[in-house]
């Protein structure tokens, strides 16, 4: 059974089981810890995939020469990703001006993202080797030091050649450890689906209703009109525009379940490889920078919940100035929510809401019942994009294999 059919699967069981089941305290504390744990499985090996198939990737792009335009088209292909999606998101909510959300009167701390010089500092330990016994929530250190180790192999081939070998072993036997946590995951993904749906009910969402259909429109419109217009304008040609989206429905179906664009990572590694026919030594390099930094739909979410945040703490109506400033400011906040994997745009709406002050720093407040759902849009695009860079690239620097449909996995 095709492993995308397995998910969905889980997916269907899992919905139908959060709907059955009545929500109560013990219940939904039960189903947090499982889905937590779950998601700890599905996320178990994607550090060590990262950091060995990251390193052999980079020596083997240096190999090719291929290293500066690779990083040059990943650098522009997620900052322009990232704008465009933005300026969809925002659009959309002044054009179709959903209503206010009443204020809620409560008091709760910020979310806070770390700061420069925690960055720094975690990156650039006093010991280098505190990189690879992190706590699993930043992957900027062992992402930077598997490009540094990568790019430092072939000053003499003669004395690497053992470390390379090592590297290579190493990222195909974890490559094959993922592979089994991906074939299984359907069953993880049921119970992690069953917990987001409990989690939901306990919120009346009718409040939220038109904001919800702006995004879930705007996150259809992307996914199957703009990036499949792009691939054709891009170098698609005759080719099925949509035969990349098929190819990653599984990672799709499991970015917005988990929220967790890292747990991701171990599914696009999986997909990518073998429906996409992205190689490694690409794949290795994109879908972690774009789970670090290329959120490109966590900032579309961040900036319609933000829009609709303004207004609904003021009776004026949005000035230019104030759309610039959630253009510009959601760019920003999006490349530094690598730290805070789980939490996505809701991290990113508490931090703009934060940065803006003038009575707004409690704002996100209103939009906390739908926390999971705007997390899940956010991630959902986020890993769709990623997909489509990498299968983008891949042609544009002739090294993407063909798989046909039917031998998808």
């Amino acid at each position: 059974m095709k492993i995308w059919i397995k998910i969905l699967i889980g997916t269907i069981l899992g919905i139908f089981l959060g709907n059955f089941l009545p929500p109560s305290a013990e219940r939904l504390e039960l189903f947090d810890f499982i889905s937590q744990v779950s998601i700890r499985i599905g996320s178990y090996v994607v550090f060590p995939l990262v950091f060995f198939s990251l390193a052999a990737g980079t020596f083997e792009l240096k190999q090719e020469k291929k290293l500066f335009s690779v990083y040059l088209r990943i650098l522009l292909y997620l900052l322009l990703s990232t704008f465009l999606l933005i300026l969809i998101g925002v659009l959309s909510v002044l054009i179709f001006s959903p209503e206010r959300i009443p204020i809620i009167i409560e008091g709760e701390e910020a979310l806070r993202l770390p700061g420069l010089k925690e960055i720094l500092e975690a990156v650039f330990p006093k010991n280098l080797f505190q990189v690879l016994v992190g706590s699993g929530e930043v992957m900027l250190p062992l992402i930077f030091l598997a490009f540094l180790l990568g790019i430092n192999l072939s000053f003499d081939l003669r004395i690497t050649a053992s470390v390379t070998q090592f590297l290579d072993s190493m990222n195909r036997i974890f490559y094959h450890i993922n592979s089994l946590v991906v074939e299984l995951f359907g069953f993880a993904l049921l119970l992690i689906t069953a917990s987001f749906v409990l989690n939901l009910k306990t919120y009346d969402l009718g409040l939220y209703e038109q904001v919800l259909i702006i995004l879930a429109l705007d996150c259809a419109l992307v996914v199957f009109a703009v990036y499949p217009g792009l691939f054709y304008l891009l170098g698609g040609g005759k080719h099925n525009p949509y035969k990349w989206l098929y190819a990653v429905i599984a990672p799709a179906l499991t970015a917005f379940f988990t929220g967790d664009p890292y747990l991701s990572i171990g599914m696009l590694a999986k997909h990518g490889k073998e429906n996409l026919g992205v190689p490694r030594r690409l794949g290795s390099a994109v879908y972690p920078l774009f789970a670090y930094f290329g959120r490109a739909g966590t900032a579309m979410i961040a900036a319609v919940s933000f829009i609709l945040i303004l207004k609904s703490y003021s009776s004026l109506e949005i000035s230019f100035a104030q759309v610039i400033w959630t253009i510009g400011f959601s760019l920003l906040i999006s490349l530094a929510l690598g730290p805070v994997p789980g939490m996505g745009a809701f991290a990113a709406i508490s931090t703009l809401c934060a940065v803006f002050g003038k009575g707004l720093q409690e704002g996100y407040l209103i939009l906390k019942p739908i926390a999971p759902l705007l997390i899940g849009f956010g991630v959902l695009l986020d890993v769709l994009t990623s997909a489509f860079v990498s299968f983008l690239i891949a042609g544009h620097e002739s090294i993407r294999e063909e798989t046909e449909p039917a031998d998808f996995v």
